[in-house]
């Protein structure tokens, strides 16, 4: 009689548990099936001058446009309104499951610049004299190793690989940068023409950073040079391990770029024949077909940074000026890649960087 209930009991426990978790699925079927209000206040990271009404009614239509080309979300379900130093935005009709990556979109900050360049040449020398500097301080610091070769004497083929790897430890050694950063030369041991000055292996990119955020290394450089990385590795490796290092000439007084995301009108995409002929065309509001006239004609046989957050995605040598407003970009892009950077360039680019203060997520019965 005891095991009978005993088993009645772990039966109807079973039955409530069942009957739970198909009330739980129950619910958030229904749940998922309708559709929310998604209300959110924006703000700006830091308060400026450029965060006064033109620039938050500005970036209002940044946003707009985002949430339109991104996510095809009809422009009458996009309500912002515009409140001293803030953005009260109100999307109505929004899918629960997208409030993540539509957060993510709306405060993106995404930036494509064009930049001047040094050329390789010009800055080898300063490598070098850092990569002497660096060596003094580890000796100085006391730490340098001890060189060894206890294979001294071998015969045969274990005899070149020591020496091999004896030459390459001792210019490790000697070279404390230079080891890491592989120089951009010739075979005649020349610097190639080119804003790319070095490519390191990924796993030593930091050590690189490192090195040159030294303010003794940094005293060294022209004030004007800062350094900047590839996007990706380079397409001439086929390990996929290198990244380019590449010195960008800071022309500006405020260190802005000369042209940026913001004299873009629109950009598509254009492919070619092959699945990796992917270009960009851009087109420039006037201020920026006068800034790209007299920046292409200033730089005619040196290379242009294209800089896309932080990251060189390509870096041509300007053959002549470039009137009109129109350009393309090439850059080892994927079709992906260029719808992703056509979307955000199309969208417009935020005048300033702004947050998320408060969300409220409203079912709509």
């Amino acid at each position: 009689m005891i095991l009978f209930n005993l088993k009645f009991s772990l039966m109807k426990t079973k039955i409530i548990l069942l009957a739970c978790i198909i009330a739980v699925l129950s619910f958030t079927a229904n749940t998922l099936s309708k559709t929310f209000d998604y209300k959110i206040k924006i703000v700006p990271q830091e308060l400026s001058p450029v965060t006064n009404q033109s620039g938050l009614k500005r970036t209002a239509e940044v946003i707009n446009r985002r949430l339109v080309n991104y996510f095809a979300i009809p422009r009458e379900n996009i309500k912002p309104n515009i409140a001293e130093a803030q953005i009260i935005l109100t999307l109505h009709d929004i899918d629960s499951g997208k409030v993540r990556i539509i957060k993510n979109v709306i405060t993106g900050n995404n930036k494509l610049e064009f930049r001047e360049t040094y050329e390789n040449s010009e800055v080898i020398g300063y490598l070098t004299k850092a990569d002497s500097l660096l060596l003094v301080m580890r000796k100085q610091g006391n730490n340098i190793k001890e060189e060894k070769n206890p294979h001294t004497g071998i015969k045969g083929k274990n005899t070149v690989s020591t020496a091999v790897t004896d030459t390459r430890e001792q210019f490790s050694n000697d070279h404390p940068l230079l080891s890491i950063l592989g120089p951009r030369l010739s075979t005649a041991g020349d610097p190639l023409p080119s804003c790319m000055i070095g490519v390191v292996g990924v796993k030593d990119t930091a050590m690189v950073n490192m090195y040159l955020k030294m303010d003794a290394i940094k005293a060294l450089f022209p004030d004007d040079l800062k350094f900047f990385w590839s996007s990706k590795p380079q397409s001439f490796d086929p390990s996929k391990t290198l990244l380019g290092l590449h010195a960008i000439k800071i022309t500006t007084s405020d260190r802005s770029a000369p042209v940026d995301g913001s004299n873009i009108i629109s950009a598509e995409v254009i492919t070619g024949s092959g699945k990796n002929d992917v270009k960009i065309s851009l087109k420039m509001d006037p201020e920026g077909t006068r800034a790209w006239a007299e920046l292409t004609r200033k730089n005619i046989s040196r290379c242009i940074a294209i800089v896309y957050n932080g990251y060189v995605i390509s870096y041509p040598r300007v053959q002549s000026e470039i009137t009109g407003g129109l350009t393309e970009i090439t850059g080892d892009f994927t079709i992906g890649e260029a719808n992703d950077l056509v979307n955000t360039l199309n969208s417009g680019q935020l005048p300033f960087e702004i947050k998320i203060a408060e969300e409220q997520l409203i079912l709509k019965e």
